[in-house]
């Protein structure tokens, strides 16, 4: 059960949400099943050796969207477990049936989730006042604080207007807010700042996020793509500009440079060029830094082996990996 009021969970999630949160990816089998030793180790990565702030379950690196309602209450079971209460989990219940996102949501209440994340309603919910009910319908189903993940994905895109009238429920906490267009995001600062997290996931401009708007908090899946037990450069420049040294921060910042470059090569242009976000790539670049990996399930394709061995050659030559 929740640990507070659906009243007290704005200024809950002010306090929890804060650092760098892993939206990890699935490790699976070859046969299209959850690899749960290699899930419950990934925790234990995250956890223990990269030191994330929290971790947020069934984001779009982990293909919720592949998994079976069972399939996705067992994954936020084992994260539970293995987490043991380390961290603030976050965990996405965004399905096109209200009933079953409900039923998703009561059973992370039950488990040990401290917030859960939705998208608001598809296909051809665009009219203000359905998405406004929507919300309503299930802030009153729980306690929990819902961070509402704006993307264009759901069809549509919520205004900032639209934005500051959510957030007069009394338990919607967070906004990630998934489009480019950084004046949007700063709008929605502007109206609702004071009572929403408000989460810019872009991490090349988090640094700008964190330390000219007051950012404290971010929902991605990079982080383990950068940190390791060889060095921990995301987690470091967060912390430094949570500690109010902006300079260190900056310094520590421009100096993942190349690492960023690589990333942006290889999952931010294909994504972007061919509407695809390339988990395969992403797996495997995570395997390479200490977590499962693994294949992807069906219809998402593999990673070439030729582009395995060019990437495998040129993360060695950032000296990411030895």
């Amino acid at each position: 059960m929740a640990e507070y009021s659906a009243a007290e969970a704005k200024d809950f999630a002010k306090e929890r949400l804060r650092g760098v949160f892993s939206a990890f990816c699935l490790p699976e089998r070859e046969d299209g099943t959850v690899d749960e030793p290699g899930l419950r180790s990934d925790i234990r990565h995250y956890v223990d050796v990269i030191r994330s702030g929290g971790l947020y379950v069934h984001g779009f690196y982990g293909n919720y969207w592949l998994l079976t309602i069972e399939e996705r209450k067992r994954v936020m079971e084992i994260v539970a477990e293995e987490n043991n209460g380390a961290l603030p989990i976050v965990c996405r219940c965004a399905h096109q049936s209200l009933r079953d996102s409900v039923d998703l949501i009561q059973h992370a209440e039950a488990n040990g989730a401290d917030f859960i994340s939705l998208v608001g309603p598809a296909f051809g919910c665009a009219a203000e006042s359905i998405v406004i009910e929507y919300f309503e319908a299930v802030a009153a189903a729980t306690d929990l604080g819902i961070s509402i993940f704006n993307t264009p994905q759901a069809g549509y895109v919520i205004s900032p207007e639209l934005m500051a009238r959510l957030a007069e429920i009394p338990n919607v906490v967070a906004l990630k807010n998934g489009i480019l267009d950084r004046t949007h995001t700063n709008r929605i600062r502007d109206l609702v700042g004071d009572s929403l997290v408000v989460v810019d996931p872009y991490e090349e401009t988090f640094l700008e996020s964190l330390l000219q708007h007051g950012q404290q908090v971010i929902y991605t899946g990079t982080n383990y793509m950068y940190d390791s037990a060889k060095a921990t450069p995301m987690r470091d420049y967060v912390e430094a500009a949570l500690t109010g040294d902006g300079a260190e921060a900056t310094r520590l910042f421009n100096e993942m440079q190349p690492i960023r470059d690589l990333h942006t090569k290889w999952v931010l242009e294909p994504w972007r060029s061919q509407a695809l976000c390339p988990i395969s790539t992403i797996k495997f670049w995570g395997s390479q830094l200490g977590v499962t990996g693994g294949p992807v399930r069906t219809p998402l394709p593999e990673i070439p082996e030729a582009d395995v061995q060019q990437l495998k050659k040129e993360m060695r030559a950032l000296g990411l990996v030895d």
